[in-house]
């Protein structure tokens, strides 16, 4: 009588078990067919463990301003932007990849731009060679997403202030910023912005000297902008 209990008990349990089972399959399949997959494959955490063949994280462009089109501003000590744009992008990209972010790095006029479609590019310049100090950021000054441009602009505006002490110079943005050719390249569904880092003049110290702390400022900005779109939200998240 025992063992009759046992097995009716085993049996039921058997049938528990696969109904759990199949219940599980059904909720992971409505998850990937919703977009679950998708989010998945922008796993910053998986990204850091997984191969990007698997998992390839949340995928930005960084454009090295000025790069395989001109030098950018030649101050009078042969100081070249287009270089100190170019070692501060790649320090960037050296930030993001470690946190668990895909990231290409683009030329000035990159043929991939055209219908460029990633969570966020950003182009990264020096301002001229003039005696001034501050940074600019700014973004379209036309897009069909207003609210996610204002978001990474804002982000990046925080986030670099903090890191390299720097001032908003909100009122030196030029056209040249908010009509930048790449705006107009790229998906009209790719939030973009352009940084002018610091003068080559005034704030020498930190594009030549220190641009560690450049580089950190923007990718904390980036990373900023990432989380709050995760989390759904309008306003910048604070990086640890």
């Amino acid at each position: 009588m025992d063992i009759e209990r046992l097995q009716r008990l085993n049996t039921c349990l058997f049938r528990i078990f696969l109904g759990v089972l199949v219940a599980l399959g059904v909720l992971m399949g409505w998850y990937f067919y919703q977009g679950g997959w998708e989010q998945l494959q922008q796993s910053r955490f998986l990204a850091r463990f997984l191969p990007s063949q698997v998992i390839r994280g949340p995928e930005i462009a960084l454009i090295a301003g000025h790069k395989g089109f001109d030098s950018g501003a030649i101050c009078d000590d042969g100081v070249m932007e287009a270089l100190i744009n170019e070692d501060i992008t790649e320090r960037v990209a050296d930030i993001l990849r470690k946190q668990g972010v895909s990231v290409e790095i683009l030329n000035e006029y990159d043929p991939r731009l055209e219908g460029l479609k990633v969570q966020a590019l950003v182009s990264i310049h020096a301002d001229s060679c003039i005696d001034q100090s501050g940074f600019k950021v700014a973004s379209a000054e036309q897009t069909i997403i207003p609210e996610q441009d204002a978001l990474l602009v804002s982000c990046l505006t925080e986030a670099y202030s903090q890191h390299t002490g720097l001032k908003f110079r909100a009122n030196a943005i030029t056209p040249n910023m908010t009509q930048y050719h790449a705006f107009q390249r790229v998906s009209p569904m790719t939030p973009g912005a352009i940084i002018e880092t610091g003068y080559l003049g005034g704030d020498r110290a930190l594009l030549v000297e220190a641009p560690e702390r450049a580089a950190e400022g923007i990718a904390a900005g980036i990373l900023c902008f990432l989380d709050a779109q995760r989390n759904g939200s309008t306003s910048p998240t604070p990086q640890s």
